[in-house]
């Protein structure tokens, strides 16, 4: 997951993947988010999809799951209350497409996977990695976004590899794929302290307060984390294994996957999801429709 923006120097795959990325400008309004209910706004382009034999949870209704802290995927413009980023505007743009309204849930990501098995919304989209394990449990649709775990340490940390992660800190959101890659590690005999956080930008504020020595994450928000204080870091690791993100359905709902993945083929076909990552991600090489 997750969640994948200035520029942060040395971060190699996301220096090329997130220039201008989570910048404060506007955006595009999505609907309202709610942790409960949110009022959903009205599809503003014609649907280009058949309507075909899907249904939603909520009739003309598009319900998506998120939870609204990981930008430069998805988190609150600066009024506090008005979702933006690049899966909520993906999300804006696959409702239009099919013809339907949209409503956001904002969830806890710790029961984010429960929340779509119970039907308490049709889909996540919230910066959801793509595992072996995940598209059992789970309707996955083809991925749409190329992302990687790197590691992110002080320009004057001497940790230089993975490997050398043994005897330091190293802070994760828990429950994502950056939590159970060091996890594995521990499990391999590498004895780090691994500090688990409900939100990454926790473990963010872990490092710039030097309460910990590194910070694993993906690489399409490692970057915007670090703000204004991008120079003074650096990233010395990446995974070489691609981290592609996805959709994820309840297992079963076939009709509804194949409709939003058709969307998504439209949105690729006619440039909607490129411009959309350029506003977020400065490049449209992160697109990764497969």
């Amino acid at each position: 997951m997750k969640k994948f923006g200035k520029v942060l120097l040395g971060l190699s795959l996301a220096a090329s993947m997130l220039v201008g990325c989570g910048a404060k400008e506007a955006a595009a309004p999505v609907a309202e988010a709610s942790s409960e209910t949110a009022p959903a706004t009205e599809a503003t382009a014609e649907a280009s999809t058949p309507a075909g034999d899907y249904a939603t949870i909520k009739e003309g209704v598009l319900m998506v799951g998120t939870e609204i802290g990981y930008p430069p995927m998805e988190y609150f413009d600066e009024d506090g209350a008005t979702p933006i980023g690049f899966d909520m505007e993906l999300a804006q743009a696959l409702a239009d497409d099919m013809g339907l309204k949209l409503e956001i849930v904002d969830t806890a990501w710790d029961g984010i996977f429960a929340g779509v098995a119970t039907d308490k919304y049709d889909v996540i989209l919230s910066c959801v990695s793509w595992t072996e394990g995940r598209n059992e449990e789970y309707n996955l649709s083809k991925t749409y976004v190329a992302n990687a775990p790197v590691i992110v340490v002080p320009n004057d940390s001497d940790i230089a590899d993975i490997a050398d992660l043994s005897g330091k800190s190293v802070a994760v959101q828990m429950e994502t794929t950056a939590d159970y890659l060091i996890q594995e590690q521990v499990a391999g005999g590498l004895d780090t302290d691994l500090r688990q956080y409900e939100k990454v930008i926790n473990a963010f504020d872990e490092i710039k307060a030097g309460r910990v020595d590194a910070v694993c994450t993906d690489s399409v928000v490692a970057a915007y984390y670090l703000g204004d204080e991008a120079a003074n870091y650096k990233t010395v690791w990446q995974s070489a294994d691609k981290e592609p993100i996805c959709m994820c359905l309840k297992k079963g709902n076939d009709s509804l996957q194949a409709a939003l993945e058709a969307s998504l083929d439209s949105l690729k076909g006619n440039g909607k999801l490129g411009e959309i990552a350029v506003k977020y991600f400065g490049t449209e090489d992160v697109i990764n429709v497969d």
